[in-house]
């Protein structure tokens, strides 16, 4: 029951948490335009009387709903490799372009020794010194790019794949998930807290930012660990993309097996 429980309380601590600090940080640019109760008059009143009607209980309970809202509002999906990131994913280890943190390089080597293996991309040519080896080694790592980049588009879908397929790898991968869109959320949450105390109170407040930056580090590799499952499901055969059936762009060859 409690395996259960954790995919919900996973998507509502992420909201709760920033919508807290948003809430927060709101109060602290706005609580002084706030009126007491001896002072509140027309809206505020009414809130007033109505607070005073839930009791403190359900005046807790009515701000957590209030930061869940706000949380929801303000959220940043974490959005594990699609059509739209995939290009900036896929692309060459060298030093005019790099992959982006969103895939760890030991898996997307994984994925492409896949491809290979299944004859969807060409395998690399033994070292050579000569100038055409060298690009025609390049143009062969680039299919191999390109047909990852189509392949982990397909996260989304592969995802429910993986649900039906392992539950318990797809327990992980969602685990990985959660903590990327927790610790992605609050780090953005602490940079518009920060601003709000530098600039009420004293610039050195901005130190806090140092927090923010190593909470978002730590969500990317979250985010990374999850792309790092659905790739190695592939590659383990528990997942079977699209893309391999030649309808993404790969090269279409026929595989012993079927999922």
């Amino acid at each position: 029951m409690l395996a259960n429980l954790l995919p919900g309380l996973r998507d509502v601590r992420a909201p709760l948490s920033t919508g807290c600090i948003w809430l927060l940080t709101l109060w602290l640019i706005l609580g002084n335009r706030v009126p007491t109760q001896q002072q509140a008059q027309g809206v505020w009143a009414s809130l007033y009387r109505l607070g005073g009607l839930l009791g403190p209980a359900g005046v807790l309970a009515a701000g957590a709903f209030l930061a869940y809202l706000i949380g929801a509002m303000l959220a940043v999906r974490v959005v594990t490799v699609n059509v739209q990131e995939a290009p900036k994913t896929a692309r060459f280890w060298d030093p005019r372009t790099t992959l982006t943190p969103r895939v760890s390089r030991l898996a997307f080597n994984d994925l492409v020794a896949f491809l290979q293996d299944q004859g969807r991309v060409p395998a690399p040519l033994p070292e050579t010194n000569s100038g055409g080896g060298a690009e025609r080694e390049r143009g062969e790592r680039l299919v191999g790019n390109l047909a990852a980049r189509d392949i982990l588009g397909e996260t989304r879908q592969l995802r429910i794949k993986l649900l039906t397929a392992n539950y318990d790898l797809f327990n992980e991968y969602d685990r990985a998930v959660g903590e990327a869109e927790f610790r992605t959320n609050v780090a953005y949450a602490l940079v518009g807290l920060t601003a709000a105390l530098s600039w009420l109170q004293s610039p050195w407040w901005a130190l806090l930012l140092a927090v923010s930056v190593r909470l978002y580090a730590a969500g990317a590799g979250s985010e990374r660990v999850a792309n790092d499952v659905i790739i190695q499901a592939v590659v383990a055969g528990l997942v079977t993309p699209v893309a391999l059936s030649g309808a993404a762009g790969v090269p279409a060859v026929p595989v012993g097996g079927s999922q």
